[in-house]
Order: structure tokens, then C-alpha cells, then sequence
């Protein structure tokens, strides 16, 4: 995807502004042992696990195409999260280069080769031994290249080409995480890869960035009913709950006038299988109250 571009004014402005946010509402620990995560995110930028009470803050940063700092979902806080580490790549194949393009492409790789050599060059008088036999071998290596793009640029017109960065191995940590859809209860799945930090040759970080995540606190914790939202809600009712072997006791002192008939006269047979049409299995009202404002900042 192109990224945006801006004035250097406005882009400075809007990155302080978002740094000031980031850095003031408060970050989640996230808790293997409770919440419904896995996963390793170590290898990727700084990620802050973020309450969505928290996110009306962010609202007016949502199109800021930062290059440092990443909302990741915003409006659709993760209750359940999976990280993975994944080969980040593109490639261009002959159909997407027209001749124009191709003979630019080698131009400007033989304008690199020859840079190169030239510098090597002017820098043979000072080496000796082993450095002088590398940078003569570098430079054979050079002009050997030259010599076959240039007979490859002079019949272009019968060639195959494709540029990719495939070799480069360019590793990411993705995010695969899942968030309630609609009122009705449904589960959707989205998946991001987070920021890199920026770093130089030595592997030195000389840029961090950072990736915000919204975590739906009231729902991080359960555990998500993948195969009849139904049942799940339905058992969700009881409130003493047993394992018996095999199966799960459940049950509750019964509320005055409630019945287990509307559940029955939903559910009927189907090949032997219980065919159980959807139903609301989360009410999105939230019961925490709204978070106290952090500072003074008026939100467009």
C-alpha cells in the first residue's frame, strides 16, 4: 500500500501529539495464564496492550498514517489474540514491468555497479593482503555483472524479468486476533502485521516503533464458543458448574417464571446433529465506567 504523504510541519505536529496520547493512558500487562493469548511478539516493535475504554483518545489519529507508532484495530478490541512470525515479501513479475520500466531497472542497477567500482577503485593503493585480494575479487565480480545486464538491456525486448525482495527474508510478527462484530454476538477475525523497529547494518535499533492494541477487557478472559453460540449461551446461565467425567454438571436456582421451553423449540434435528439457528451470545453494553480524562486535549 502507498503511503501518505505530508508536510513536514503538520506530520511533526500530528507525531507529537500521538506520542503524548501513546504514552499517557495507561498500558495492560498481558496475563498468559487468564487471558486468551499466544504466541511470541518479542522480535517486533514496542506493543502497548491498550483498554478500548481508551480508544475515543485516539480518534482523530485513525487515518494518520504514522510511520513510527501503529494503531493496529482500532474499533475492533481483541478478544482473543494469536502471534506469528511471518515472511513479508512482494514480487513483480515480467507482466507487471513494460519495457520502459525493465530498461530503467537494469539502468539504474549498472549505475549502482558502476558506483561501486569506482570507489573500490580509488581505494586499492591503500590495501594490501588479504583486503587488497577481496576488493579485487569485489571488483571482477562487478564488472562481470555489468557485462551480462548490459547484453541482457540491448535485447530486452526478448527477455523475462521479475524483482522481488523474497531473499531479503523480511520477517514480521503478525496478529491474528478475533473481536465481536455486532450486537447480535457474532465473531470476526482480522489479521496485522506490527512495526519493526528501524535499525542500521550492526543490527543496532536506531528508530523504535510501536504497536498500540485494543483489548476488549470484558471479554479477553472467556472462553469464545466456536461451535454453537446457543449452547454457550445457554450454559452460560448456570452458575455452578462441575466436571463429571465425561461431561459438565450445571446448574442454578431457577428464576421465577423462567423455562428451558424456548430453548428446546429452538433446537430440532437434522441428519442426527442439533441444528441450533444463532442467537445474541454477548451483549455489547459495556458496565465499566467511562475513563477520567487524561489531560486537556480537545478531540476533533
Amino acid at each position: 500500500m502507498k503511503r501518505k504523504q505530508y508536510d513536514a510541519a503538520y506530520y511533526a505536529l500530528m507525531l507529537e501529539d500521538l506520542t503524548q496520547v501513546m504514552n499517557q493512558v495507561p498500558k495492560l500487562r498481558a496475563d498468559r495464564d487468564s487471558w486468551d493469548i499466544e504466541g511470541d511478539w518479542a522480535d517486533t516493535g514496542t506493543i502497548h496492550f491498550v483498554d478500548a475504554a481508551y480508544q475515543p483518545y485516539f480518534t482523530r489519529f485513525t487515518d494518520f498514517d504514522c510511520r513510527s507508532i501503529k494503531i493496529v484495530n482500532f474499533g475492533r478490541p481483541a478478544v482473543r489474540m494469536s502471534f506469528f512470525k511471518e515472511h513479508k515479501f512482494w514480487v513483480l513479475k515480467d507482466k507487471d514491468l513494460p519495457r520502459d520500466e525493465k530498461i530503467a531497472r537494469i539502468q539504474l542497477y549498472l549505475n549502482d555497479l558502476g558506483s561501486k567500482e569506482d570507489r573500490m577503485l580509488s581505494k586499492l593503493h591503500k590495501l594490501s593482503g588479504s583486503e587488497l585480494t577481496q576488493a579485487k575479487a569485489n571488483i571482477a565480480l562487478w564488472q562481470s555483472e555489468q557485462t551480462a545486464w548490459k547484453e541482457l538491456m540491448a535485447q530486452v525486448d526478448t527477455i523475462e524479468m521479475a524483482i522481488s525482495n523474497y531473499e531479503r527474508v523480511h520477517k514480521y510478527v503478525t496478529l491474528n486476533y478475533k473481536f465481536i462484530l455486532n450486537e447480535e454476538g457474532d465473531f470476526a477475525n482480522e489479521q496485522e502485521h506490527m512495526l519493526n523497529p528501524q535499525k542500521d547494518r550492526t543490527g543496532t535499533i536506531n528508530q523504535p516503533r510501536y504497536n498500540i492494541i485494543f483489548v476488549d477487557t470484558d471479554h479477553i478472559r472467556r472462553n469464545h464458543p466456536y461451535q454453537s453460540k446457543q449452547i454457550d449461551k445457554y450454559l452460560g446461565r448456570f452458575g455452578l458448574k462441575s466436571q463429571a467425567g465425561l461431561y459438565t454438571l450445571y446448574a442454578r436456582l431457577r428464576p421465577e417464571g423462567d423455562s428451558t421451553a424456548s430453548f428446546e423449540a429452538s433446537t430440532s434435528t437434522l441428519n442426527g446433529q442439533p441444528n441450533i439457528e444463532p442467537l445474541s451470545a454477548v451483549s455489547r453494553r459495556r458496565s465499566k465506567p467511562k475513563p477520567t480524562p487524561l489531560f486537556d486535549q480537545s478531540v476533533e
